[in-house]
């Protein structure tokens, strides 16, 4: 199925495995270029590369944590345009939730809302003036 996106620039979060790497997958596959990221560069590399391999669209990748500014900025230095963003993190640990204090709390909140919405915040004025967007958010 064309899905006329092919040409489309997508950045793509948490993708070195399970659902972001399956849908950066779904994406070069449609002849998206893709940029990767995940926080651990090793696996981030070899999920780039599986990823080329598999022919479509380009395939670049950048290690960073997009809970911090710093991984944010590493993300627009290599590519500033995306025409789709998926946010994709985990969230608080299984278990009880009565039992997770602030801390287990903040951190899910950092990598589940207030991460995503400055990747959108920083995205979205593009998307507009292109007239063409998508934004994902996995959670």
């Amino acid at each position: 199925m064309d899905l006329g996106i092919t040409g489309k620039k997508a950045l793509v979060c948490g993708a070195s495995a399970g659902l972001g790497y399956a849908c950066a997958q779904a994406l070069v596959r449609e002849g998206v270029d893709v940029l990767i990221v995940a926080r651990t560069e090793a696996p981030l590399r070899d999920a780039a590369a599986r990823l080329q391999a598999q022919g479509g669209g380009a395939v670049a990748c950048v290690a960073a944590d997009v809970t911090k500014a710093s991984g944010r900025a590493r993300i627009f230095e290599t590519q500033r345009d995306f025409d789709i963003v998926v946010t994709n993190a985990g969230g608080p640990p299984p278990g009880d939730f009565r039992h997770w204090d602030r801390d287990t709390w903040v951190h899910a909140l950092e990598a589940n809302m207030l991460a995503p919405i400055e990747l959108i915040k920083a995205t979205v004025d593009g998307m507009m003036a292109r007239g063409f967007g998508r934004i994902v958010n996995i959670t």
